[in-house]
């Protein structure tokens, strides 16, 4: 479970991108992320889109090197002229998939958000991203849960994901699991694609109760699984 006091100062700080989808996720993975990037040196984020999530990470951590790896055109015009205006120096923009992104070497740590449930072979996927990292070091991934209608989108090529079978996923891929949570609640479900323009403040108290809500919606699933050794 996020710290609601965290979370707190990074909404009232941070949370300013007008889609609240966008916000949140970014929000949820910084919190989760955080950690991993401190003790990285080389991070990947697969799937990029429009990467505010690694152009956030990448000014607060500007001794890190970043590689962010996206496909779709559009995005990657995003995200190429989000890098250019914020000057960053530590990004590696690359155009393609995972199998663009091997002959760059090995990472310390990489991350993938509402990515998987676009990936026809989810397992093959995940078998990349083991042979981008070395043993022992970690993957943090977030994917939309099963059921949630909110979630659904043409482009997903299944509906979600169910925490036991992502963990079998993972262990297959050669994963092993160090932390495996519910992101999104009730009042998230209900917000977080809303175009609604709330103020700070109440932004901020519908995530707060979210995160303290008993009957907690199993929305998204976030997940850090750490390379098994051979």
């Amino acid at each position: 479970m996020i710290d609601p006091f965290r979370f707190l100062i990074h909404l009232m700080k941070y949370g300013r991108h007008l889609s609240f989808c966008g916000r949140l996720r970014r929000i949820v993975t910084v919190e989760w992320v955080r950690p991993y990037i401190k003790a990285a040196n080389r991070i990947l984020e697969v799937g990029a889109g429009d990467g505010q999530t690694t152009c956030f990470l990448a000014r607060r951590f500007q001794n890190k090197d970043f590689v962010v790896c996206e496909k779709n055109e559009k995005q990657l015009e995003k995200l190429s002229g989000r890098m250019q205006k914020k000057r960053l120096r530590n990004v590696r923009v690359v155009k393609g998939s995972l199998a663009e992104c091997e002959e760059l070497g090995l990472f310390d740590f990489l991350f993938a958000v509402d990515v998987l449930e676009h990936i026809e072979d989810d397992y093959a996927a995940l078998v990349q991203m083991k042979a981008l990292l070395k043993s022992g070091d970690n993957l943090f991934l977030h994917v939309p849960a099963c059921g949630v209608d909110v979630f659904d989108d043409p482009d997903h090529v299944r509906p979600g994901y169910e925490q036991e079978g992502l963990s079998a996923l993972l262990a297959k891929a050669g994963f092993e699991i160090k932390r495996m949570e519910y992101t999104f609640g009730r009042r998230g479900v209900d917000y977080h694609h809303s175009r609604i323009h709330l103020s700070k403040f109440r932004r901020a108290m519908v995530h707060l109760l979210d995160l303290a809500d008993d009957a907690k919606v199993k929305s998204s699933i976030g997940v850090v699984a750490t390379k098994a050794g051979l």
